[in-house]
């Protein structure tokens, strides 16, 4: 059983949200253009290397974390949470999901209690927790579902009135509302799901080898309010396969026919100036999803790359990129290949978390996700 802890650490002034929120780290290097980032951005907490475009040792890389978290709270810019729980509304014209901001054990996950569901890439987990290792703050929370099937939760009820935050990104607003249950007594979570976070859980775990009860930062949301949407892929073939023979071996495995568009509910792919609709032959089994047909019967039976985990053929594109993203791809001859995949179904992501069985990395993208630099968490 998992209680939900209370957050115990520092919350953002609402007057101050703008001038901190940073780009994602995984879009930057050392050529991303700085000045046109607020000084106060956290790229100085996560990535200060980047943000002086220069590489720092450990120790220095600690110290400007450090040294620049104390002075958020200094500024007042952070201050410390009360003793109550937060809920985190986000939510647009066509969508609505509420969840519980909570610390939590990592040894839960450790104990497969927060069960994930699909493979991480080993580099970006080792990245992970060398990053946590060195900056020992967290301020990007793990997004994590239960089934409300099982477990009947209605946090939409305590987000009347005024937020304490308000933000919009994008099409969405985000919202941060004081409880006034303590959830602590209330709640005992049997299991949760990893939606999104994968790299950091396993990061946290990573650190907790040499350490007790490692505490980490979450938003916790019910399943029937998460929205998944799809995680494409873009691949350059190997040097030894011949390009002239893949519809051929394409149509060992799947009924093919060209299409014009994207298709929503088709899945496709983008070959040598062509969308192709695809579907799998009655004599083979589905593996329920078009991300685990595709790496089985197109990765590993036609390509031959056996683990896309860590195969840098394998490209990973989020929907955020576009459908023109993984075209010009193909066209401009970077990759051989793209797809255009059917979103995975919440409730296989489950079954599969359940069993202890793994999606291959980039499976999923939940969206809309919660905001990093809202809540502060410094890692003991």
């Amino acid at each position: 059983m998992m209680k939900p802890l209370i957050t115990n650490t520092f919350i953002i002034n609402n007057k101050h949200l703008s001038s901190v929120l940073s780009p994602s780290t995984d879009i930057v290097d050392y050529n991303y253009d700085i000045d046109g980032v607020h000084k106060l951005n956290l790229l100085q907490i996560l990535r200060p290397d980047i943000y002086f475009g220069k590489n720092l040792s450990d120790k220095k890389f600690f110290e400007h974390s450090k040294k620049y978290y104390q002075n958020l709270i200094d500024k007042k810019i952070i201050s410390k949470k009360n003793k109550n729980f937060n809920l985190y509304k986000i939510h647009s014209e066509n969508h609505s999901q509420v969840g519980l901001v909570t610390l939590l054990d990592i040894n839960d996950y450790q104990n497969n209690n927060i069960k994930p569901h699909e493979k991480i890439l080993v580099s970006k987990g080792k990245e992970r927790a060398a990053q946590l290792k060195k900056v020992r703050y967290q301020i990007c929370p793990i997004y994590l579902f239960f089934d409300d099937k099982k477990l009947k939760l209605d946090f939409h009820k305590e987000t009347k009135g005024n937020p304490m935050i308000y933000f919009k990104s994008g099409n969405y607003s985000h919202s941060i509302f004081q409880s006034k249950t303590n959830y602590m007594d209330k709640i005992n979570f049997n299991e949760l799901f990893i939606a999104d976070g994968h790299h950091r859980v396993e990061g946290f775990s990573q650190l907790n080898k040499t350490e007790t009860k490692t505490l980490f930062l979450a938003v916790i949301f019910p399943k029937s309010q998460c929205n998944n949407l799809t995680y494409n892929r873009s691949v350059k073939f190997p040097n030894n396969y011949k390009r002239k023979n893949f519809l051929n071996d394409l149509n060992k495995f799947f009924d093919i026919n060209v299409a014009s568009k994207p298709i929503k509910n088709k899945f496709q792919i983008y070959f040598d100036g062509q969308m192709q609709n695809l579907k799998l032959k009655p004599q083979f089994e589905s593996l329920g999803a078009d991300c685990l047909d595709f790496g089985e019967f197109i990765l590993k039976r036609i390509l031959s790359i056996k683990d896309e985990t860590n195969d840098e053929r394998v490209e990973f594109v989020p929907p955020s990129l576009g459908d023109g993203y993984l075209k010009n791809q193909v066209d401009n001859d970077i990759n051989n290949l793209s797809t255009f995949m059917r979103p995975v179904k919440i409730d296989l992501v489950m079954d599969y978390a359940k069993k202890g069985k793994f999606m291959p990395p980039k499976a999923t993208w939940f969206e809309p996700k919660p905001l990093d630099g809202i809540f502060f968490h410094h890692i003991k």
